[in-house]
């Protein structure tokens, strides 16, 4: 009876631990994506790791609550403002090379995200 209790305790640990960042990492660079448009979800949750090269636009479209978009530090600057209205796009064109972050204001801890530019 031990051996089976101490069989299911560690058959749930494992099932619970996850050795992943958690993160999401979206590489529009990897050969198979050709467009000019990189289109993400943004819903509770999300935390996207972004690679795009210069010139390239990330539409955010949300998927329920409310939420904003808006950068904490970078080379570049937005902010979406809020919206609860499922469906509602935000886009951005990124023109200049290096990082930026940003945020759901509301929903930091679970919603944010980096987008690495590159030439």
């Amino acid at each position: 009876m031990k051996k089976s209790i101490l069989f299911f305790i560690t058959l749930i640990f494992f099932a619970c631990s996850d050795s992943s960042d958690d993160g999401y990492t979206s590489d529009a660079n990897n050969g198979n994506n050709n467009s000019d448009t990189i289109n993400l979800s943004w819903t509770r949750g999300t935390n996207y790791v972004t690679n795009i090269k210069v010139g390239q636009t990330i539409t955010w479209t949300w998927d329920g609550g409310n939420h904003n978009l808006v950068t904490t530090g970078g080379v570049e600057s937005f902010d979406s403002g809020f919206s609860s209205q499922t469906g509602f796009i935000f886009s951005h064109t990124f023109t200049l090379v290096g990082s930026t972050n940003y945020i759901c204001t509301p929903h930091a801890s679970d919603m944010y995200g980096q987008v690495n530019v590159t030439n």
